[in-house]
């Protein structure tokens, strides 16, 4: 019975972590590692990632190794991922507070965060190919927070020949309703301050379009302004207006209609 105890309560302990989870600032930490603070760096996303970039003092292990990797007594641990959204590093610190001799706390923002405080990081300098993260629905629905400002580029819909006969256009996706959690703007350089990270990093920018490539246009330009902590949502307001719902293929596009989820006969 003991054991059975003290399971529930580990796995209750790793249920309610993430939300207790300590956090750190870039800035808080880079000053701790420049002060020679002794502490584990842990970068928690895909190797792929770390392999392009990451803290100089950084280890790589995989979020979801944390729970089961055995590691000694590391004592002071940050753990950071990429900050676009996802919560792996709150799940890695909880899974990494539940072993012996280690104390985590998260790296707010993530490694977006760090290098938009220029912080030190191996990535090689030069110019690099044109990669901008984007954030499906789904994820977009679990991070909203206050940490997350949703930045509405879309353009209200245009009658068509078509809708000529006085059937209007639909309207767009009210985002307030669809994410309550998240606030909403209209421009990334005008953000609520109310939203802001407490200990300083910066908010998770969304930006949503309606299919003309606005958000990817925008995005170029957060990175030529050092921003870094931005994601796309993935299908923008077609994707809204199904609510997340996988779409059929239009009628005349030359391909046949499947409704979601059939997987058409090998001809």
């Amino acid at each position: 019975m003991k054991t059975v105890a003290l399971n529930l309560a580990l796995a209750l302990a790793l249920a309610l972590a993430p939300a207790l989870a300590l956090a750190i600032s870039p800035a808080d930490l880079e000053a701790k590692l420049s002060a020679g603070a002794k502490l584990t760096v842990i970068d928690v996303r895909a190797p792929a990632f770390y392999e392009k970039g990451h803290i100089p003092a950084a280890i790589s292990i995989p979020a979801a190794l944390c729970a089961t990797k055995k590691l000694p007594p590391l004592g002071q641990v940050v753990v950071y991922d990429a900050g676009l959204g996802s919560d792996e590093a709150k799940r890695s610190a909880a899974a990494l507070n539940a072993k012996p001799g280690i104390k985590a706390e998260v790296m707010e923002g993530g490694f977006a965060a760090w290098t938009e405080a220029k912080g030190q990081s191996t990535q090689a300098a030069g110019m690099k190919s044109e990669e901008v993260p984007s954030i499906t629905f789904a994820q977009l629905q679990v991070a909203q927070s206050n940490d997350v400002v949703i930045v509405d580029l879309r353009k209200p819909p245009v009658q068509s020949r078509q809708d000529a006969q006085g059937v209007p256009p639909p309207p767009l996706t009210d985002l307030r309703k669809e994410f309550p959690g998240a606030a909403v703007t209209t421009s990334p350089f005008q953000l609520p301050q109310t939203r802001q990270s407490g200990s300083g990093a910066s908010p998770l920018i969304v930006l949503i379009d309606n299919g003309d490539g606005s958000a990817r246009a925008m995005a170029s330009t957060l990175k030529a302004n050092g921003i870094a902590r931005f994601v796309v949502l993935a299908g923008g307001e077609a994707i809204l207006s199904r609510h997340g719902e996988p779409g059929l293929q239009r009628v005349g596009s030359g391909a046949a209609v499947f409704p979601p989820g059939f997987v058409p006969p090998n001809k």
